[in-house]
């Protein structure tokens, strides 16, 4: 009679069990990481708000700074007019009729500096101008994969806690079917030790996700302002580089670096040539005793010589074609540092996918396991706990499929990050 209860017990263990099995299902039983259109509109409102980081912003001014700049390059300097009252005498300065030489000037004096330098400015301008606009696109980029990663984190963060709770909620089942057994004369009493640690583990794991998530939310605070709720991110569309260095990001802005160093070099070059002045000056004079007072009018024109050259501008340029010397090595070797960024993402990429199909099939397989144990359960062999430890298992299979589900995205994510887009 009394077997008969406790059997009666573990059927209502079963029961509950049952119940939650729905749950389980959705939480071990699925890899999709397709979102609802609310999330799809959430994510690209998460998108948009990028385009106002600071970080953004200062780089936008950033170009619009430098083609205004260009604009003003070609301008002439602004005209010299000078004032003076020349070769007065000392005792009274205001008397112009003493002294032949005694007059009021008034004089204008134009520069020209040579149109050759003007124009290696503005091409300087207008190349920092581009440079700008591509690290804008670079920050972008970077901004969009760390938003990326941080929701993808977080999400794998929310699907483990889950994961971990159901864990609990089975081992709390496990825990009464064995008191049930030791009630009905079972030796199991070692095995709520074994229970009892494996419930320290989990709580554990949950701290340390509890801390995991809170850093991920600073991350989101620094990126958006603010922290949004849990979505479920859409499949980032893995792109493919065709093996051409132009694509990727960093390449570009060093070639941007490159050009800037290239215009440069024009300017250094412009500098051998001559500048120019004009100037002219009247003199307005009054008569005296001996003498006429005609005014006078002098016209001057001056002209830049390099005669320093060796010991100025040749150093200069030196210096310039270095730097472009420079800049080509950096354009190479952030080729190198972007192709082996990409293959790393790349392999995480591959091989993150192929864990989560392998996890899948094994989490398949202990799914017909965990309904095989149920089915010969309910025939009256076999116990309980042959029903619970697959589901247990497929637990931990969640937990690591949801690690590489975003191992698997963050690795998109910076693959994506290193390649223009097509609009840019």
């Amino acid at each position: 009679m009394f077997c008969s209860v406790v059997a009666t017990l573990s059927r209502v263990h079963l029961y509950e069990y049952r119940v939650h099995l729905p749950i389980l299902l959705l939480l071990f039983g699925s890899n999709s990481t397709a979102g609802t259109t609310e999330d799809l509109s959430a994510f690209q409102a998460m998108l948009d708000q990028l385009q106002r980081h600071p970080s953004v912003l200062m780089s936008a001014s950033g170009t619009r700074q430098w083609e205004v700049s260009a604009e003003g390059a070609l301008g002439l300097p602004n005209p010299n007019i000078t004032l003076g009252l020349n070769n007065v005498p000392i005792n009274e300065p205001t008397s112009f009729d003493r002294y032949l030489p005694s007059s009021r000037s008034l004089e204008i004096r134009q520069s020209f500096p040579n149109i050759k330098g003007r124009e290696a400015v503005r091409s300087t301008h207008l190349a920092r101008a581009a440079l700008a606009e591509l690290e804008r696109i670079q920050i972008l980029a970077d901004l969009k994969k760390r938003l990326i990663t941080a929701l993808a984190e977080r999400q794998s963060i929310s699907e483990s806690k889950t994961v971990l709770d159901r864990k609990l909620a089975l081992l709390q089942e496990l825990d009464r079917w064995l008191r049930g057994e030791m009630e009905g004369g079972e030796a199991v009493y070692s095995r709520f030790d074994e229970l009892d640690v494996q419930r320290g583990e989990i709580e554990e794991k949950q701290l340390a996700l509890e801390g995991k998530d809170r850093r991920w939310q600073a991350e989101l605070r620094q990126l958006i302002d603010r922290v949004p709720d849990s979505l479920k991110l859409p499949q980032i569309s893995l792109r493919q580089w065709t093996g051409d260095p132009s694509e990727l990001v960093v390449v570009r802005v060093a070639l941007g670096k490159l050009e800037v160093a290239q215009a440069q070099v024009r300017e250094k070059q412009a500098a051998f040539s001559p500048d120019f002045a004009f100037g002219a000056a009247w003199q307005q004079r009054e008569s005296g005793e001996n003498f006429d007072g005609d005014d006078w009018f002098t016209l001057k024109f001056t002209a830049s010589v390099p005669l320093w050259a060796g010991s100025n501008q040749t150093p200069k340029l030196q210096a310039a074609e270095e730097a472009v010397t420079a800049k080509m090595a950096q354009r190479d070797r952030r080729l190198r540092e972007a192709r082996g960024s990409y293959e790393s993402a790349l392999a995480d990429y591959r091989t993150a996918d192929a864990l989560l199909n392998a996890m899948q099939k094994r989490n398949d397989r202990l799914h017909d396991l965990e309904a095989s144990n149920r089915r010969r359960y309910e025939s009256g062999e076999g116990n309980l706990e042959s029903v619970i430890r697959p589901a247990l298992q497929r637990a931990d299979v969640a937990l690591d499929m949801a690690r590489e589900n975003a191992r698997r995205t963050i690795a998109a994510a910076r693959i994506n990050t290193l390649l223009m887009e097509e609009s840019q």
